[in-house]
């Protein structure tokens, strides 16, 4: 999948339904598991509804804070900005299975050729972010609706953003596991064509939203 995918969102607050359109990071091979999602959006928010499937380790997400690194183990993440440019700064958003939530704000002027930075990090009562989860056997979903004012929309009806799950294939023992390569997937609405590693923070892949 090299094409950058470009989703006209309608005004009129219809959801737009995306089902198993995943990618494996590191190539851009379709995932062999489900993932679904949906958004649809009103004068004040952005929601993005999701549907992590096959998904059989749930029960083994441990983290459970606010800002905690939930992207040591399973999550869905949607990294976001206004404007249609490779963005070099962009705000990411995870959820776990635990409905523990991280919010950064990140630099990123070498689009990912080099280190990224979190320029600050925010709190959902902060920013006004609503959430929620639910689980059952062998998935998990839930919803965020991102305010607009957050993503700092006027006039603004262009947007750069990226949906990305990171979904666990191994029974892990040890509560403080951490996902890597050997036992878990790193997949991408937009592959990042990382190459031999996977990694999420390649804005030049970033797909093209419209508000149309």
């Amino acid at each position: 999948m090299n094409e950058l995918p470009i989703i006209k969102l309608p005004k009129t607050g219809e959801k737009i339904e995306f089902s198993s359109c995943f990618f494996h990071a590191t190539d851009g091979h379709k995932a062999s598991f489900g993932t679904d999602f949906s958004l649809k959006y009103t004068e004040s928010h952005l929601r993005v509804d999701f549907n992590c499937l096959d998904n059989n380790f749930t029960s083994q997400n441990s983290l459970k804070a606010n800002n905690d690194p939930l992207y040591n183990q399973e999550v869905f993440e949607i990294f976001i900005t206004s404007g249609s440019n490779d963005p070099a700064n962009y705000f990411e958003i995870e959820l776990n299975p635990n409905n523990a939530i991280w919010l950064g704000h990140m630099s990123n002027p070498s689009l990912g050729l080099e280190t990224v930075t979190i320029e600050k990090m925010l709190t959902d009562t902060q920013v006004g972010i609503n959430h929620s989860v639910s689980v059952a056997n062998n998935s998990w979903a839930g919803f965020i609706e991102i305010p607009w004012g957050f993503l700092g929309k006027g006039t603004e009806t262009n947007y750069r953003v990226n949906f990305y799950r990171i979904r666990s294939f191994k029974s892990h023992t040890d509560p403080n596991w951490v996902c890597e390569p050997s036992s878990c997937d790193f997949v991408c609405f937009s592959s990042t064509l990382s190459g031999h590693e996977p990694a999420f923070h390649r804005p030049r892949r970033f797909a093209f939203l419209e508000l149309v």
